[in-house]
């Protein structure tokens, strides 16, 4: 019988496991850990995270937030973690989901871990098993789900996040199956949020849907079990398009981790040729700001 997209993506994502994950894809998987955690610690201090902080900071939780001295609850944690994690746009991003891979998976594991306990190498894995989802679900929607008007840190972001915590709970393909049929029926974030406090909310809500998701599915939570394929699903209605689960499997042995984008400035990866552009041509002519009097740009 053939696999549905939706059993596909999962069937790659079980299939991780750390001892087959190639060394150029662990290595930038430990990179982006700790370009997450700098960022996080950064994006802690900005006035959207106090807000957070504010609003959902509880006495009695007992998750970190990171870079404040207060906790909060499982979900409400991985929401504020997740939004100080973009809230300065610093974080890493992946041209095959047009989007920001880690902001909504490493807030998940980081609470999991504290709950259950796990070992370096289960996180490693569930971080990558994470990534390669919302990497491929990307590659199947293409640019046409970014380009309709959909953030997808939030909308891909939510299942990636999903399978990295159904990964590292173990859950059986039945439970896998609920699990992305919760992330995507939660699954959203608008491209209208972009230059607001929206946008790195959306990354907050991918994790706090995801993590929901599986900790959901684990208990015995229903949803539907082909979400992705499904004639008024996720590809459906996010896409416009029929879920081709071939496309899912196109080079099933490539890890897609391996080809994060690490940012050198606080925007959008995509002005950063224009940025790089612009100091190299300063440092070019050896002037400085106060000498440019006009700048005209053809793209």
């Amino acid at each position: 019988m053939d696999r549905g997209a939706t059993d596909t993506l999962i069937d790659l994502a079980r299939a991780v496991r750390y001892e087959d994950i190639p060394s150029p894809a662990l290595r930038v998987a430990g990179q982006a850990l700790l370009d997450w955690a700098g960022v996080a610690l950064a994006g802690s201090r900005e006035p959207l995270s106090h807000i957070l902080r504010r609003q959902l900071a509880s006495p009695e939780g007992a998750h970190m937030l990171i870079g404040a001295d207060t906790r909060a609850g499982l979900l409400d944690a991985a929401l504020i973690n997740g939004a100080a994690s973009h809230a300065l746009d610093y974080d890493d991003t992946h041209t095959a989901m047009m989007g920001h891979p880690t902001v909504p998976v490493v807030p998940v594991l980081l609470a999991l871990a504290e709950r259950h306990g796990c070992s370096g190498r289960a996180l490693l894995a569930a971080y990558v098993a994470g990534v390669e989802t919302a990497c491929r679900l990307g590659e199947l929607l293409d640019f046409t789900h970014y380009e309709v008007g959909f953030h997808s840190t939030g909308t891909l972001g939510s299942f990636g996040a999903a399978a990295a915590a159904a990964h590292l709970l173990e859950l059986d393909e039945e439970a896998w199956r609920h699990a992305f049929g919760l992330a995507g029926t939660q699954a959203a974030g608008l491209k209208s949020g972009f230059g607001s406090m929206a946008k790195p909310l959306h990354a907050g809500r991918a994790a706090a849907n995801g993590l929901l998701a599986a900790t959901l599915a684990a208990d015995g939570f229903s949803a539907q079990e082909a979400v992705i394929e499904e004639p008024q699903g996720f590809a459906a209605t996010h896409h416009g398009g029929r879920a081709d689960a071939a496309l899912l499997a196109h080079e099933p042995e490539r890890f897609r981790t391996r080809d994060m984008l690490f940012k050198y400035h606080a925007a959008c990866y995509l002005t950063h040729a224009s940025i790089e552009a612009t100091l190299g041509l300063q440092r070019q002519l050896g002037c400085g700001v106060d000498a440019v009097e006009q700048v005209e740009i053809t793209v």
